[in-house]
């Protein structure tokens, strides 16, 4: 997988460095060593928040983010980055502490699930274990790949958190960057998770026509639906989310040039590419080339910054270039906070051949990065549970941290109105 300048690995669920970002340290040099001990201490001791925070009202969660760097959960995990190398960054992610998980047995298995992953793109993580402090283990790491090298720190905290699992949730950490900066920005990226905490998410209230099946929270609307497409605003009008499915002429025929032209009719004026992801080709039935690519990008439209993601998937033959384009954007100073919402929203567009509401949740996973629920956590960010009005039939998509264990008629999930929600069987 070819990845240029990306913020996250979508193969994996953290950073892989861009060319061009390559670090040389002095011969010999071991910079999981270099870094162990300091990295170790300032860990243990980090001190209380004091980065400025972002709440994401759509995922549950606030993260400490210093000014400048970006924010996404791309992924089902939180990346805190510097730039859009990912050489500086800190990954969070969050599980509930449910019977049979430990501290020391979910750091376990999570970094070497991280490590497995990683590997299919190119990345090798070595790690070696550090003294531990009240029971919670954490590791020195060391990133590198044929690009970059990086050394850094994972490791866990316990957290309290409001889900249908319980009152607590386990947190693994990690944060890097290449040896020559660690000193300059190891307290910022320390501090990431120093800041970060469980929060009250929305629901997202699930829609059903004729063309589409999606998800919306409070305050959002929709813009435009046509038999093909569906265009969704909320955030005061400041952010989007659109599903197209589309037939252009034959000359348009990979995702590259497919995607320049759709922005190009809908007026989208790209700035700066901050990261591109292209899947391998694949021939499918009557000779058509499947391509699939995933963009993050800053442009312009309708006068304002914008910041937007874009998977656009197409099938090229001789007749057309058909296919399908998911994209969120937002304007640029809003992106960090409801980035997550809006890839939640992206995913969960299905066309009406879609007949099983059940697969909004598996659907809204195999459009982008594999999750890690596929290692049997449980996964508070990216995890939902689908609940139901009994009194009106409306179904919503509850993230786990809109659970309420405190609720007037018990623990659950509640709606606007204050309804007790039953949840749906899968």
């Amino acid at each position: 997988m070819s990845v240029a300048g990306a913020a996250w690995c979508l193969v994996g669920t953290a950073l892989v460095p861009a060319a061009g970002a390559a670090v040389h340290p002095g011969a010999g040099s071991s910079p999981a060593v270099f870094t162990a001990s300091a990295a170790a201490a300032a860990a243990l001791t980090a001190p209380a928040c004091s980065l400025p925070l972002t709440y994401d009202p759509y995922q549950g969660f606030r993260a400490g983010v210093p000014a400048g760097w970006e924010l996404s959960t791309m992924g089902g995990t939180i990346v805190v980055s510097k730039d859009a190398t990912g050489t500086e960054a800190a990954l969070l992610y969050p599980a509930a502490l449910t019977s049979g998980l430990t501290p020391s047995s979910f750091f376990s298995s999570y970094l070497r699930y991280e490590q497995q992953l990683l590997a299919k793109g190119g990345v090798a993580l070595s790690f070696k274990m550090q003294p531990s402090t009240a029971g919670l283990p954490q590791a020195s790491i060391d990133l590198r790949s044929s690009h970059a090298l990086m050394a850094g720190v994972a490791r866990v905290v316990v957290l309290p958190v409001r889900t249908q699992f319980g009152a607590q949730e386990v947190l693994f950490s990690a944060w890097w960057a290449p040896p020559s900066r660690w000193a300059a920005d190891s307290a910022k990226l320390i501090a990431v998770r120093s800041c970060f905490s469980s929060a009250s998410a929305d629901l997202f209230q699930v829609f059903r026509d004729q063309s589409f099946t999606y998800i919306m929270p409070t305050g959002w609307a929709v813009l435009d639906e046509g038999q093909d497409n569906l265009d969704l605003r909320g955030s005061n009008n400041n952010a989007d989310v659109s599903y197209l499915f589309f037939g252009i002429p034959p000359q348009y025929d990979t995702p590259p040039l497919a995607l320049a032209h759709i922005l190009q009719v809908d007026g989208v004026t790209v700035t700066s590419v901050l990261s591109v992801t292209r899947l391998a080709d694949q021939q499918v039935s009557g000779g058509a080339v499947q391509g699939q690519q995933y963009e993050e990008l800053l442009g312009r439209y309708q006068g304002r910054a914008v910041h937007g993601l874009v998977y656009i998937l197409t099938d090229s033959g001789s007749v057309g270039t058909f296919g399908v384009m998911r994209s969120g954007f937002a304007t640029t100073n809003l992106w960090n906070s409801v980035n997550g919402g809006l890839i939640e929203m992206m995913g969960a567009v299905q066309h009406s051949f879609v007949q099983d509401l059940q697969d909004i949740q598996r659907l809204n996973q195999q459009w982008q990065a594999e999750s890690a629920q596929e290692a049997n956590f449980d996964d508070i960010i990216n995890g939902q549970q689908l609940v139901e009005d009994p009194s009106t039939g409306q179904l919503y998509e509850a993230p786990y941290s809109s659970y309420d264990p405190g609720g007037a008629d018990g623990g659950g999930y509640y709606g606007p109105d204050g309804q007790l929600l039953n949840p749906v069987s899968n």
